[in-house]
């Protein structure tokens, strides 16, 4: 009430300010002549005016004014800036006034207007407090004057604005001007809907404001005060937004505005569009109801119940059948176990080692034991063919303990990094609240359903997916994880693919974290806070990533530390790159990207037995300078094909996105940093998918179920990802061209079903992971080839 008294006391004071200060300068003239007519809404005034007369009409108001408000017209071709025609309007509760010609300001100009329209805010006291108002005035006063010492013509005409109030599903169809605002009237029916959603389209690209203000004087219905009241955003092609009966329990006035150019629309100081008329459409729609909400809701979470008990059931009877199929351990494992001999790599005879020194891993240091040189991490992993048992000698215990470090540490990180996100979020929701800027956040307004504090409910719970699916792979994982631990500790120190299941705990957790900060980005979706939306999708992608490496390479795996070190990196450059993606950055992270791919082949391609230091290009030429003089073929042949294959179709697909990157310096850098992890991500899921079958390994029904139902999902996923309903790379009228309704049970659209399609995605995907080497648990790992 203060603040609405503020702007009640400001606005007069302005209006009253140029008259005021025509008086201070007019020196008294005792010739001033006062006209007073009566004035009739069907007729048309023509006058002159000049500092000796002023004239005043009076026009009759009656009760049903508030239904069918006057609109006054006046139009003055002689007028200027320096003996304006001023314009004053008197009703019962206050006093409207402007001046011919009507300055508008623009960016790098201002425009005059010699016709102006204006709607009077109808008195709705006598219709909120019943018959026992009176009132006190009957008639509207206009009084129009001028300084100038010459004759301006002005004309006038009142009518009354017979489509004032706005029924449910009525379209109407208007056209504005800067100096022509209009706005309209809406009561919320006592037995209506308690949420409706006003929709706007224009075929102009003239920009425009889009205002909902409280049923109550004054309006502001100019460019320099129309944000001071209530909801209001920028529209040019498209608008919307959802209106809530408690926000506007008396009812609200929508009110539009065309601006003077079109800067806040297409974010350029572009040539100004003339003529500046916008014709547009508009409707109220009734919205729909809490109990719609709470059907979608239940829907949902029905779909998402169906996953558990498929999933599990599925996961049960595969895992049953995997159990009964392997060999009994008194088969496979006697009081000595068998191993290829490591003098004859890929040889199918075998050597004898006894128990006891088996069960003594290799010790966590690189201290060299002199009494068998084979233990030599240089002579095992630089051997041209390598399989899992050259790569599995570490003690399993160890490296089960450091693999659950990196759920440790993602749920450290994902404490610290989530608490500031959701205080930020709320920050956002509330600025929205108290402002009223629908700018500020790149909501769908043509589906966006508003509940409790949430301006959009339903795109923040379509969130769930990610959450219910994170906990249901992590509870899937688990249940491995014990029936593991239960089996025959001998057998599987030999046996099938070293599982070590802390990364697919980590991968668990971090899905159900890209739930939650996807929500927090859901509340005020934009520009500065895309990045919360990304961060856990970074983490996911190179968790994949490394799996599939830890897979066939057990004792070489990144650390823990390590990688959230480098995830840490990311994020900050991902920040760096939506706050500031010039061209110099563009260019030092194409570098960055090539640099760390090349370290990282290198890496891989010699087993993390290459070390970078000064002597490694002195190290290069050396090796190049003898394979020439062995045999130029030697120097181009691959010592490890496999490698380079998978090395140089990635380097290749980085290179191409580099060049992309590089050439059209994309504005949302977080997705491009996205598409690189996975891209990368991708293409190495499917080497591995490919080497598996090249090496005559098989993919059973359940891993196979799996790959078929991610490859479908996220085909689906991905059609609605790119029918966006918003794109905060835009400006946010600009953005809601894209807006669209909503697509299943009037409640979710086009993203939210992108929401639940890639949470289902991304768990068969986890699945694939977790399931994709079961035809191996029976196979000795010095059969298993590393690739």
């Amino acid at each position: 009430m203060i603040r609405r008294a503020y702007c009640v006391v400001l606005c007069v004071l302005i209006q009253l300010a140029p008259i005021l200060h025509g008086a201070e300068q007019w020196p008294e003239n005792k010739n001033l002549s006062t006209i007073i007519l009566n004035g009739d809404y069907s007729d048309n005034y023509t006058f002159n005016v000049n500092r000796t007369v002023e004239y005043i009409f009076q026009f009759p108001a009656s009760e049903d004014m508030i239904d069918k408000p006057a609109r006054i017209t006046v139009e003055c071709k002689d007028s200027n800036r320096s003996f304006p025609v001023l314009v004053v309007v008197r009703q019962q509760k206050g006093v409207l006034s402007w001046q011919l010609p009507l300055i508008v300001e623009t960016e790098s100009d201002s425009l005059e207007y010699s016709r102006t329209s204006r709607t009077l805010c109808p008195d709705n006291s006598r219709y909120f407090a019943g018959n026992n108002v009176k009132t006190l005035y009957q008639y509207i006063i206009v009084s129009v004057s001028t300084a100038s010492e010459q004759n301006l013509s002005v004309s006038l005409h009142v009518s009354r604005k017979e489509d004032f109030r706005i029924r449910l599903s009525d379209t109407r169809n208007i056209t504005v001007l800067p100096a022509e605002p209009q706005y309209f009237a809406f009561r919320f029916p006592q037995t209506g809907p308690d949420t409706v959603l006003l929709r706007v389209d224009s075929d102009s690209q003239v920009c425009m404001m889009v205002s909902i203000q409280n049923m109550s004087c004054p309006v502001f219905d100019l460019e320099q005060n129309v944000h001071f009241e209530g909801f209001w955003e920028t529209v040019n092609v498209r608008g919307g937004i959802t209106l809530p009966r408690d926000a506007f329990p008396l009812g609200f006035y929508v009110v539009f505005v065309v601006k003077g150019d079109d800067v806040d629309c297409s974010g350029l100081d572009q040539p100004i569009i003339k003529p500046r008329n916008k014709t547009l459409s508009f409707s109220l729609s009734p919205s729909i109801t809490y109990q719609k909400y709470l059907v979608a809701a239940l829907v949902a979470i029905a779909a998402f119940a169906l996953f558990y008990i498929f999933s599990i059931a599925i996961s049960v009877v595969y895992f049953i059948r995997v159990r009964r199929s392997l060999p009994s351990t008194s088969d496979v494992l006697d009081d000595e176990c068998t191993l290829p001999s490591v003098f004859s790599p890929g040889s199918e005879s075998v050597s004898t080692i006894p128990r006891a020194a088996s069960d003594s891993s290799l010790d966590e240091t690189d201290i060299d034991v002199l009494q068998d040189a084979e233990l030599d991490k240089d002579i095992f992993r630089t051997k041209t063919v390598l399989y899992v048992a050259d790569l599995a000698r570490k003690d399993p215990r160890i490296l089960r303990q450091k693999s659950q470090l990196y759920l440790w540490n993602l749920l450290t990180v994902a404490v610290f990094y989530s608490l500031p996100v959701v205080q930020l979020v709320i920050t956002y929701q509330l600025v929205l609240d108290q402002t009223g800027n629908q700018d500020l956040c790149y909501y769908n307004f043509l589906c966006a359903h508003p509940f409790g504090l949430l301006s959009d409910f339903n795109h923040i719970f379509s969130n769930l997916g990610y959450i219910l699916l994170g906990l249901l792979f992590i509870i899937l994982t688990a249940r491995r994880d014990r029936m593991h631990r239960c089996s025959d500790s001998r057998f599987d120190k030999y046996y099938g693919i070293p599982q070590h299941y802390g990364l697919f705990y980590a991968m668990g957790a971090a899905l159900m974290m890209e739930g939650l900060l996807s929500a927090c980005y859901h509340v005020c979706p934009n520009h500065s806070n895309f990045q919360f939306d990304t961060s856990f999708m970074y983490v996911i992608a190179m968790l994949c990533m490394l799996k599939i490496y830890q897979t066939r390479h057990p004792d070489i795996n990144a650390s823990a530390y390590s990688t959230f070190g480098v995830l840490a990196c990311v994020i900050l450059i991902g920040m760096a790159g939506v706050l500031k993606g010039g061209v110099y950055f563009w260019v030092g992270f194409t570098c960055l990207h090539l640099i760390t791919c090349l370290v990282l082949s290198v890496q891989i391609y010699y087993m993390g037995r290459w070390t970078l230091d000064f002597s490694a290009v002195k190290r290069v030429f050396v090796l190049i300078y003898y394979d020439l003089r062995a045999s130029p073929l030697h120097c181009i042949r691959p010592l490890y094909p496999n490698r380079m294959v998978l090395l140089t179709l990635g380097n290749l697909c980085n290179i191409a996105l580099a060049v992309l990157g590089l050439k059209y310096h994309l504005r949302d850098f977080a997705t491009y940093l996205l598409s690189i992890f996975m891209a990368n991500l991708l293409l190495y899921t499917f080497f591995y998918i490919v080497m598996k079958l090249c090496h005559r390994e098989r993919i059973l029904m359940q891993p196979l179920l799996y790959i078929i139902l991610s490859f479908a999902s996220w085909g689906a996923a991905l059609y609605f990802f790119f029918n966006k309903s918003i794109s905060w790379a835009l400006t946010p009228a600009q953005s809601r061209q894209y807006n669209q309704p909503c697509e299943i049970l009037d409640f979710y659209d086009k993203h939210d079903i992108w929401h639940f399609l890639s949470a289902a995605s991304m768990f068969f995907s986890f699945m694939v992971l977790l399931t994709l080497d079961d035809d191996l648990i029976d196979v000795h790992r010095s059969k298993i080839p590393v690739f």
